[in-house]
């Protein structure tokens, strides 16, 4: 990756705060980011769909990040990372606000993906704002095909159709350990929902509502890597109203999204690399309370395996994976190739399939920011879906 440094210039910026006589310590900014385009085809029993379709082998996006040398060990820094659409040049849609989903139409550049200050030392770091959670690491690194394109792991994104936490919180205070425990690693967040103390639904205490809580701890020495996560975002009972992911269980049937409470949740990661190929895999739980009447608890399951091959310039890399929620239950394979042009710049293909059962309608298309999407419709439930992509990814 390129970086663009330079250093500060110190009388400027102490000047801008009031604070004249002062001298900044050694500091540097980056630019980064990442522009990724495919073109993908994703058939479901509705019909058939392609075009170009971003961020089919690395979320497209452009970042800035900062850090300052405070000296005695401590440093500061800062980091604005933003998802955007290179198909067609604009920022990209996503979720900004806090812990509770709001989907915003593709426009302007916002700083979705992170946005964060930070103060590390030897006591590890302290980071705060928007960030990636705890239990979404175990999710991606578990996924060799990183959460991109039509082979992303089937389980990654079941809980993404609710308002619950999943992949990023917003109002977050995280905490990491420092990295010389002999491979231990570990985080912990806390991210406000940001909700008066008197905010109620349908006179239902809901101030709350939107507060995520997750920790993750894991061991790393060698070719080994193993880490456990839990995550609950919290929700009155009946308060938070949950979308459509392809799955169907009691309770979750019907023309209109049904009512829930809290999720949990809990998974365990694991990898191992052999030299000629790195195996990883994941186990998961995603528990909703109150589904649709109160006492109804729902809890999808899932798992996967996966494998990336480096064979030259080459990575070929290979996941299966199965979620269920109640008697649904959907299964995907995905295959695919990198050819690595350069350090910056790949090649790829990947083809992936996914069979459904017991009401379930999931489909092999990419879930990314301003993806394509499938053709929706009664006629998916318990068929069969495709899809390939076919891109070029390069990245700053």
């Amino acid at each position: 990756m390129t970086h663009l440094k330079k250093t500060l210039l110190a009388c400027a910026a102490v000047s801008a705060l009031g604070a004249p006589g002062l001298a900044l310590a050694q500091s540097s900014v980056t630019l980064f980011g990442v522009l990724d385009l495919a073109y993908e085809n994703v058939k479901t029993n509705a019909g058939r769909v392609s075009g170009v379709s971003p961020s089919g082998n690395s979320a497209s996006r452009l970042g800035f990040r900062g850090v300052e040398d405070l000296g005695g060990g401590l440093s500061a820094g800062f980091w604005l990372e933003g998802a955007i659409n290179p198909a067609s040049g604009i920022g990209s849609s996503g979720t900004t606000t806090n812990n509770q989903r709001s989907d915003i139409a593709a426009g302007g550049l916002t700083f979705n993906r992170r946005a964060t200050v930070s103060l590390a030392g030897a006591f590890g770091e302290l980071r705060i704002g928007r960030d990636t959670t705890p239990s979404w690491q175990n999710y991606l690194n578990a996924d060799p095909f990183a959460a991109a394109g039509v082979g992303t792991l089937i389980l990654d994104y079941t809980g993404s159709a609710a308002t619950n936490t999943f992949v990023r919180a917003s109002n977050s205070v995280g905490y990491f350990l420092p990295g010389n425990l002999g491979g231990l690693y570990g985080q912990a967040m806390l991210a406000f929902g940001n909700q008066p103390s008197n905010a109620t639904i349908n006179s239902i205490d809901t101030s709350s509502n939107g507060r995520y809580t997750g920790a993750r701890l894991g061991y790393k020495q060698g070719p080994l890597d193993v880490a456990a996560a839990y995550t609950r975002t919290t929700f009155a009972g009946l308060t938070q109203s949950l979308g459509n992911n392809g799955l169907a269980g009691p309770g979750t049937s019907g023309a209109a999204a049904p009512l829930a409470g809290d999720m949990a949740d809990t998974s365990v990661y694991g990898s191992y690399d052999f030299g000629p190929a790195k195996v990883m895999g994941i186990v998961a739980q995603q528990k909703l309370s109150n589904v649709a009447t109160t006492g109804n608890d729902l809890s999808t399951k899932g798992w996967s395996l996966g494998v990336n091959a480096p064979v030259g310039a080459f990575n070929v890399l290979a996941s299966i994976g199965q979620v269920k929620l109640g008697s649904a239950k959907a299964q995907k394979l995905a295959l695919g190739g990198i050819y690595n042009l350069s350090k910056r710049t790949a090649a790829y293909a990947t083809v992936a399939r996914v069979s459904n059962s017991g009401g379930a309608s999931m489909a092999a298309s990419s879930y990314g920011s301003g993806a394509l999407g499938p053709v929706t419709g009664t006629s998916n439930v318990n068929g069969n879906s495709t899809g390939f992509d076919i891109g070029l990814r390069v990245s700053f």
